[in-house]
């Protein structure tokens, strides 16, 4: 998302100070047209004085969770979001903050793979951020892309009967959301695409796009070796979003129609 929010801003003619992490991050971020300042959130001279020249202030960097992750890995990333969360907020000041968070919940609200979203988002209480929960995005990189190539690899199974809905947003989507919460209100709100499909849906569209057999079904026990048990969790619960929308976003996107071109950067 963080990609496909700095070309959202720099083709609306907005100059961009982009913090980033590794070095191919940097060069593409440069190459799009970004000035990049190399480090990470908790590394904050190395990146205060610059983000002092700003107008707004976006906060993309959630921690990391790379699978198997289970329980016991969430206490550690609940801290890492608190603290990146507090930096970021005393860097910015009286100016914009928007905060990209998790919308990744059922109907009895929030997954746990939300809880280092939800900390981050408690950290930020009584400040007046614009916080923009999101679910799973598309794009060149990420959870659904990761999907997609195991796929093509024939690596990942789908996981359960499959009949649960998975709640999607592309990432030029999620950026148009945190573009228009700069200029809305101080408050959360919440983007999904309105008809979000099934888990058997989803991967039989990615393996038709992959040119991919389908996969047959894992126990969700078995794909917690490998998964963890908060991933398989998130990805066999009946995801349900309650979407805010701030005002002046649309959606450009529809899964079924741009699935296949975003997860190749098109």
């Amino acid at each position: 998302m963080g990609g496909a929010l700095i070309e959202a801003l720099l083709s609306a003619g907005t100059e961009v100070i982009a913090l980033a992490r590794g070095i191919d991050g940097a060069r593409h971020l440069a190459d799009a047209g970004a000035e990049v300042v190399r480090g990470d959130v908790g590394e904050v001279v190395r990146w205060d004085a610059r983000a002092a020249e700003a107008e707004v202030i976006f906060h993309l960097a959630l921690p990391r969770m790379t699978p198997p992750v289970r329980r016991r890995h969430l206490r550690k990333a609940e801290r890492e979001a608190a603290a990146g969360a507090q930096i970021v907020a005393g860097v910015a000041g009286d100016r914009p903050l928007v905060v990209a968070s998790c919308a990744i919940g059922d109907a009895n609200g929030a997954l746990e793979i939300a809880r280092p979203a939800l900390a981050a988002e408690a950290a930020l209480r009584g400040i007046d951020a614009r916080i923009v929960r999101l679910p799973w995005a598309y794009g060149p990189s990420g959870f659904i892309c990761d999907m997609s190539r195991g796929l093509q690899m024939r690596r990942f199974r789908m996981v359960g009967p499959a009949t649960n809905r998975i709640a999607l947003i592309g990432a030029r989507d999620a950026a148009g959301a945190l573009v228009a919460a700069a200029a809305a209100p101080p408050g959360t709100y919440a983007v999904a695409e309105p008809e979000p499909p099934t888990q058997l849906e989803l991967i039989h569209h990615l393996c038709a796009a992959r040119k991919a057999p389908r996969p047959d079904h894992l126990p969700p026990r078995i794909a917690g070796l490998s998964m963890g048990s908060v991933v398989v969790d998130a990805l066999t619960a009946d995801q349900h979003v309650a979407v805010a929308p701030p005002d002046g976003f649309a959606h450009a996107q529809r899964w079924e129609r741009d699935i296949a071109g975003a997860l190749r950067g098109e």
